[in-house]
């Protein structure tokens, strides 16, 4: 009998479901079907050259070896400058910036740091499914709040309060959001931040999605709402930004002792964020941003194609309009069919590769999840196919 026993906390923690999409959609593929990716979450774009020239730069220096746990501090610096620059609060980089290997980990360097066995943390549900994982990886207790579809996909405050017990530690937070797409208006986020200061919870903030908004919308971060900033943590990242998905460069922007605690894990996971990688990171920051500004126009291009062709689709709908990210949450109601049959049905039948909204929480039942980071003629094309199949469907 073999001896090899795995863990029960990584047993626990399911596969996450847009591989089996990805997966599925791949063998298509390879069958000599087109299939239309709706179901990944990456800018299609390569990233700008003057990023890339800042790497190479840096690689022919000789900038192959370790640096600080907690990152370059150039690099920190310019993390700093940014987060003045958009979100119009001061960090110091020295002790409150720390560099990740994509927003990702400074979500797990957070939940390990901050999380004692049993401790409880609200989670949006619908939200991104690795906040459920990265609170269990933790020791805790991921506890599931249900956002309010008819209001931008928010929080309901009474609802939020009645969740919360003597375990409770902290409030997660996702805004532009994924996968609505939505983004929390100022009287939302603060009345989050008046829950949180009210009942002792720190505020948990992922900001992937920051830059990439629409219709001149506006950020509200947590962090930047008068005497929250040391109940508030800041997850970023450059993935989205920059299309730096490879990259893996993120950060964490948190009170110093959290920042400490979070130096002491990383210390003993991966020592540090590749040095190369993170010269391109300070090109990204500190250099020029039309590049930022071409992709968020093209990608409202691709939005208002998925946004029209929906209102064309029988059997779906669009409660909320995304005003972030690159992703709209799509209401279906088709007969005898849940979330993932009617992926599973799109992608048979029309090769287009979609995500269940089921992946997303219990609330994400009767969803499904476009991504519109593929190109433009493929928008097109996919949601040509939508509104085929969808009047198929109906008749």
């Amino acid at each position: 009998m073999s001896s090899l026993s795995i863990s029960k906390r990584i047993t626990e923690i399911p596969f996450a479901g847009i591989r089996r999409v990805f997966e599925k959609a791949a063998r298509l593929e390879a069958s000599g079907v087109k299939v239309i990716h709706f179901e990944i979450g990456r800018p299609d774009f390569d990233t700008p050259p003057h990023i890339k020239e800042a790497a190479f730069r840096a690689l022919e220096r000789g900038m192959v070896h370790y640096t600080s746990n907690a990152g370059l501090l150039e690099l920190r610096k310019a993390i700093a400058e940014n987060i003045f620059k958009f979100k119009n609060v001061r960090y110091n980089p020295d002790s409150e910036i720390m560099v990740t290997a994509g927003g990702q980990e400074s979500m797990y360097l957070t939940l390990q740091a901050l999380l004692n066995p049993g401790d409880e943390v609200l989670v949006p549900d619908p939200g991104y499914s690795l906040f459920f994982s990265c609170v269990k990886l933790a020791g805790g207790v991921p506890v599931a709040v249900p956002l309010q579809e008819e209001k931008n996909f928010s929080y309901d405050i009474d609802t939020t309060r009645k969740l919360i017990t003597d375990r409770s530690r902290a409030i997660i937070v996702n805004s532009p959001h994924n996968p609505t797409g939505t983004v929390l208006t100022e009287d939302q986020m603060e009345a989050v931040c008046s829950l949180a200061v009210d009942q002792g919870l720190l505020v948990l903030t992922d900001e992937a999605y920051d830059r990439i908004l629409y219709d001149n919308c506006d950020l509200f971060s947590p962090s930047a709402i008068p005497d929250m900033k040391q109940q508030s943590v800041i997850w970023g990242s450059l993935s989205k930004t920059y299309s730096m998905t490879g990259w893996r460069i993120g950060y964490l922007a948190a009170p110093p002792e959290l920042i400490a605690a979070a130096i002491k894990v990383q210390q003993n996971l991966m020592l540090s964020v590749c040095s190369f990688a993170q010269a391109g990171a300070i090109a990204a920051l500190r250099g020029p941003q039309a590049c930022v500004d071409a992709m968020v126009d093209e990608f409202n291009r691709r939005r208002l194609i998925i946004l029209s062709a929906i209102e064309q689709s029988p059997g779906l709908s669009c409660p909320a309009v995304p005003m972030g990210s690159f992703y709209v949450f799509v209401k279906h109601s088709v007969p005898g069919m849940n979330s993932t049959a009617l992926a599973d049905y799109l992608l048979d039948r029309g090769g287009v590769a979609v995500v269940p909204g089921s992946d997303f929480g219990s609330k994400g039942e009767g969803f499904l999840r476009f991504s519109y980071s593929t190109s433009l003629q493929d928008c097109t094309e996919g949601m040509e196919r939508v509104v085929r199949i969808m009047t198929e469907l109906s008749t």
